[in-house]
């Protein structure tokens, strides 16, 4: 049995924001409290339905073993974090409506072959534009916020098992919201569904033969019955917690996590054990001669227990996992994590004539080889995957 406990990852990321930056004593002492009374509801939680830490989801228990690892009194403030510099004013010119058209042809029933399609059509946009922008040697900082949101959508929806659950959402959604649309004299069915960036719970729009309804992407990991209450929300006049409190839940803030910074986040590279400046400045010195200029570094969000790193050709950014931001993992293994990033970095990507990307070559596995202990490192990251 798996026994959800809301709210949890929430706080996890709230207190890593706290603690990035200068906090007061007093501050400090009512984190201390708040994280005090979670465990503690955590605690009587697990107690009343006996069972363990590992009933919970995987985001849920890493959240909670940060929280209960921590050691207020040992935590040194950060800097505070630079003010983000305002975006570029170089648009993709066409981005916007393909995706347009490409969110109306996922919103109706498709057959396999048409599904197919769609997300290669998501693979090749995504890596055109990483091309076009390398060729003319364009960063993240160049674009505007809409084009960088965009990519950050497509980037997200490149894994096809994520373009699966877009495609399954549709589907539980589409059958609730046209029964509710058929009940409702306002609005006519069917139900044209989108999942996309939104900074509020939904949007609407009539027109004459359908309706539009556009949700936040991370609605795609709710289930079924959560698109009734939706819909009684929305047309209804109905209480609207259900949906804040499903968009608070761990999935939903796992997936907002991760477009966040694949949608444009500033740096943070300070941790509250280590510091990804130094990871980089030791790795950069040892293997690459101190000759590679730094890229943008930033710790995650969400406490992934599968993909420990990440680096944006575009945006030239690498994402450390914060998982790995705890005492009991060594500054060699986060190296290890920074080192892969980086050799993504000076190796870059192999594009074949058909326009398909390989990172993983011989050449770059033969390059990581070369990391002193790499095997011992490797096999911890293992175990912490395992932990999951």
């Amino acid at each position: 049995m798996t026994l959800r406990i809301k709210g949890v990852v929430r706080l996890a990321q709230h207190v890593r924001r706290e603690l990035a930056q200068p906090i007061t004593a007093a501050r400090r002492e009512h984190l201390r409290h708040t994280v005090a009374k979670a465990l503690a509801q955590v605690h009587g939680i697990l107690a009343a339905h006996n069972t363990t830490l590992q009933a919970m989801p995987a985001p849920t228990r890493r959240a909670y073993q940060f929280l209960a690892g921590l050691k207020l009194d040992e935590v040194v403030s950060s800097p505070a974090p630079a003010t983000p510099q305002p975006r570029g004013d170089i648009k993709l010119i066409g981005l916007k409506a393909f995706w347009d058209r490409l969110l109306d042809h996922l919103a109706h029933a498709r057959t396999p072959d048409e599904e197919d399609a769609l997300y290669r059509s998501i693979v090749a946009t995504s890596q055109s534009v990483e091309r076009h922008l390398h060729v003319n040697g364009l960063d993240d900082a160049a674009l505007t916020a809409s084009s960088h949101m965009v990519l950050g959508w497509l980037a997200y929806f490149r894994p096809r098992e994520n373009f699966n659950a877009y495609v399954a959402a549709v589907a539980r959604a589409r059958p609730i919201l046209d029964a509710a649309l058929q009940r409702h004299p306002g609005y006519r069915p069917p139900a044209v569904v989108h999942f996309r960036p939104l900074p509020s719970l939904y949007r609407l729009r009539a027109y004459r033969n359908a309706t539009r309804f556009v949700l936040p992407t991370p609605m795609i990991a709710l289930p079924a019955e959560f698109f009734a209450a939706l819909a009684d929300a929305i047309l209804n006049g109905g209480s609207r917690q259900p949906v804040v409190e499903a968009l608070g839940s761990d999935e939903c803030q796992v997936i907002q996590a991760e477009l966040d910074v694949l949608g444009g986040q500033p740096e943070q590279a300070r941790g509250l054990h280590h510091d990804l400046v130094a990871a980089f400045e030791r790795v950069n010195a040892r293997y690459f001669a101190g000759a590679l200029a730094r890229p943008r570094l930033t710790w995650s969000r969400t406490f992934s227990g599968r993909k420990f790193g990440h680096y944006d050709t575009v945006r030239d950014s690498v994402m450390i996992s914060c998982t790995l931001d705890r005492p009991d993992v060594p500054p060699g293994v986060l190296d290890f994590v920074v080192y892969h990033e980086l050799l993504h970095k000076q190796l870059g990507v192999n594009w074949s004539a058909t326009g398909r990307a390989a990172a993983h070559t011989p050449e770059f596995c033969a390059a990581e080889r070369r990391f002193d202990r790499g095997a011992e490192a490797h096999a911890m990251l293992q175990r912490l995957a395992r932990e999951r």
